[in-house]
């Protein structure tokens, strides 16, 4: 069964929110996807969050430190979950921590892309009110952090996990600043809220698309899976999902 759905890109404002050591850019929309078939497969997840009980807000985060997540909790791997910008995390196998560079594949910033994951009951909307993606050094140090986010809402949403997916990405001046920052070891992690949220999970996973080739690679450890970029809608990339 195909779900289709049309949505205008909201471009926003892209601005650097810098601090002494800490390199910043925004992430922004590359425009919504369009997928087919049964859903996304097993793929690179690093944060899933669902709202508690009857509320309609949020939020999660997972680094490898408290820079990152103030106030979070170290699980044994190491990663720092929750905290004043979480709290909302499931954390399940393989639902919230921390993947390195080599692992999910990326080989360059201007091809790293964040996916956001939206499970509403009944396709309902969702509006996304941050998303920042996170970089840190094998020890744990913070090196990059991209910028202040611009409110993005979801007039409506798939039903069930994994049938859509929504695209960010560093914009091509500030993914030259980030570049430094991904050596193999690097790792990523990443906070997000939402409102408007009545169900989920809603999970974010982060993928490498490959230029020129328009394929967005999933890599292993988990059963690697790909993402075939098709042609635009009205200028957007539309993304049709084939299981392997």
């Amino acid at each position: 069964m195909k779900y289709t759905q049309h949505l205008a890109a909201a471009m926003g404002v892209i601005f650097m929110a810098g601090s002494l050591n800490t390199v910043s850019a925004s992430l922004i929309l590359v425009g919504p996807e369009d997928f087919s078939g049964t859903g996304l497969g097993s793929v690179n997840t690093i944060l899933t969050m669902t709202s508690p009980g009857a509320t309609t807000s949020e939020q999660g985060c997972v680094g490898r430190s408290t820079a990152g997540c103030p106030g979070g909790s170290t699980n044994a791997a190491g990663d720092v979950i929750g905290g004043t910008l979480g709290d909302n995390e499931m954390t399940g196998a393989s639902q919230t921590l921390t993947r390195t560079v080599a692992e999910l594949g990326i080989l360059s910033a201007a091809g790293l892309r964040v996916v956001f994951n939206a499970v509403e009951p009944g396709g309902d909307s969702i509006t996304l009110t941050d998303l920042v993606l996170k970089i840190y050094s094998s020890a744990g140090v913070l090196e990059f952090t991209s910028g202040a986010f611009v409110d993005q809402p979801f007039a409506d949403t798939f039903t069930g996990v994994g049938n859509s997916g929504f695209v960010f990405a560093l914009d091509a001046v500030q993914a030259a600043a980030a570049q430094g920052f991904l050596s193999p070891t690097d790792l990523i992690g990443l906070h997000a809220s939402a409102t408007d949220a009545t169900g989920g999970p809603e999970t974010f996973f982060v993928a490498q698309t490959l230029s020129p080739v328009p394929t967005l690679v999933i890599t292993s450890p988990e059963p690697a899976s790909l993402l075939l970029l098709g042609s635009g809608l009205a200028g957007l990339g539309v993304w049709r999902w084939k299981k392997s």
